[in-house]
């Protein structure tokens, strides 16, 4: 991310911090259109997380998240586990960006069980390192916490790191099975737009070939892909896939075209979304978003403003903006089968958050242009799709077809789920009063009942859903009264819940409660 205006922005956080010494916090409430639900799957406060910074679903279901600080956990049905994968032990946090700060699982695990980290590496050497982990343990087992990280490769050791901004730091893997890599600027801006240097660009790798052990790092030839659209003229150039960027802390790959959508964060003008599929320069610093930069250090190529650049496909002005960071999402598709799966007029619609100020925006192209996906009913205003979720830091669609996200403070994991209808609104029989209360929450083993009391809802007895995190129902149960039920913690044929998180959803209602069952 960038943090421009440092020392403004550090003495007015200061301020703020004294004052909150004297005002009790008051939590933002998400706001979003009819049919969604915001829930807590991992809470930060209470779990001991630090700074977390990424996330990744393994295949069978469990989480993996990494800390600033070096610490890479696991998360099994929705419980933090209590020791650590791994603790990085050359990683230097000294600075405000620095640190572990990007993660991809390989696609072939398990045959291929590895972890690749982005992290910036203590000095002497002011670099960053893109790092591979071999994962040991169990590693198909989606109950169990027996995983660690070992067998380290490094892969690139002379990503630069002179200065604490601008390190950007995103990991994915593309439905090609190629690594991509987002490198800030590193407030070097002269050096963008040459091809010998790694600042402000989208790097493509080819790791499948890398050798399981061996010395490293490799060669860059050995992982550079034959079809990169930069002349491979020296070896950084043939490594990269788009350049131009100032500081692309987070991008995502379209699962379906393979298309990049980059968050790239500005200086005092504008936060870009853009669109790439190989080859394109987005002109920083002679540009940002499509007004023209002018720098006493660097000069335009042909003059100022003679030269074309690809253009954002979507972004914020933010001139009126104190502090902003624009973090993409994903372009959204269906997950078949998933039980969250948003409406169809989601599919192929594109995420993005502004960190600060929390707010969720929605592009989606029509032709060969993005706008603004239309109204949705219920939303909070006319440019926003969601509201009060600040911090984000990492976007992921999980396979149940929700939108999950995580903020660095308190270090949450959330997600979006839709329950309403297709057309939006809460759907038949909807009742968006009804609330419940349930006791006692965590529900510790050995416990004998939990108890779930409904205000404000119609009928006499109601029917009680319990729904794992993937939203598969687990046991139905019918209340005693119109305003309490019971549940014993066992499912519809009579075993023990192991522990983990839980939903309650009452039928008819357009609400859930989070459970947390402790093992």
């Amino acid at each position: 991310m960038t943090w421009d205006g440092k020392t403004m922005f550090r003495t007015l956080f200061l301020f703020a911090l004294l004052c909150l010494m004297f005002a009790a916090p008051l939590p933002l409430l998400a706001a979003l259109p009819e049919g969604f639900q915001e829930q807590l799957i991992i809470d930060g406060l209470n779990d001991g997380v630090n700074e977390p910074m990424d996330f990744r679903f393994l295949p069978d279901g469990r989480i993996l998240s990494i800390e600033k600080t070096g610490h890479v956990r696991l998360i099994v049905n929705g419980i933090l586990s209590t020791t650590a994968v791994l603790n990085l032990p050359d990683i230097n946090t000294n600075g405000y960006e620095r640190g572990l700060s990007g993660m991809a699982i390989d696609p072939g695990w398990p045959v291929r069980p590895y972890v690749y980290l982005y992290f910036a590496h203590t000095p002497p050497g002011n670099t960053i390192y893109l790092s591979r982990f071999k994962a040991t343990g169990d590693l198909t087992s989606s109950s169990s916490a027996n995983l660690r990280l070992k067998n380290r490769y490094d892969i690139l050791t002379d990503l630069p790191d002179a200065q604490e901004d601008h390190a950007g730091g995103g990991l994915e893997f593309g439905p090609d099975g190629m690594l991509y890599v987002s490198t800030g600027d590193d407030c070097n801006i002269c050096v963008v737009q040459d091809s010998s240097h790694f600042e402000g660009k989208v790097l493509r790798l080819n790791v499948a070939g890398l050798p399981d052990m061996g010395a490293n790092p490799p060669p860059k030839s050995l992982i550079t892909p034959s079809d990169n659209p930069f002349p491979p003229s020296n070896p950084v150039a043939g490594l990269v896939f788009c350049e131009g960027l100032r500081n692309p802390f987070r991008f995502n790959i379209d699962p379906l075209t393979g298309h990049l959508y980059i968050g790239d964060v500005g200086a005092d003008l504008f936060e870009e979304i853009n669109e790439s599929t190989g080859g394109e320069d987005f002109g920083w610093p002679f540009r940002e978003g499509n007004s023209v930069r002018t720098w006493e250090q660097c000069t335009e190529p042909g003059g100022t403003g003679s030269q074309t650049y690809v253009s954002p496909i979507g972004g914020f002005d933010r001139t009126n903006l104190f502090g902003a960071a624009i973090i993409a999402g994903p372009r959204y598709r269906p997950i078949p089968g998933g039980v969250y799966s948003f409406p169809p007029q989601y599919d192929g619609a594109v995420f993005y958050t502004e960190y600060y100020n929390g707010f969720i925006r929605v592009i989606k192209p029509i032709g060969s242009n993005w706008y603004p996906l239309f109204t949705q009913p219920g939303q909070p205003n006319a440019t926003d799709w969601g509201t009060g979720m600040d911090e984000i830091v990492k976007f992921e669609v999980g396979k149940d077809g929700a939108l999950y996200y995580l903020d660095i403070y308190p270090g949450s994991i959330h997600r979006i789920i839709f329950n309403g209808s297709p057309l939006g609104g809460v759907g038949d029989g909807g009742n968006a009063s009804a609330r419940l209360r349930v006791s006692p929450n965590p529900f510790r083993l050995g416990g004998r009942q939990l108890f779930i009391e409904r205000s404000g809802g119609a009928g006499d007895r109601f029917t009680v859903d319990v729904l794992n995190i993937e939203g598969r129902l687990i046991r139905r149960t019918v209340s005693e009264s119109k305003t309490q039920a019971r549940w014993d913690r066992r499912d519809a044929g009579g075993n023990l819940v192991p522990g983990g998180v839980y939903f309650l959803r009452v039928e008819g209602d357009n609400v859930m409660s989070r459970i947390v069952l402790t093992p």
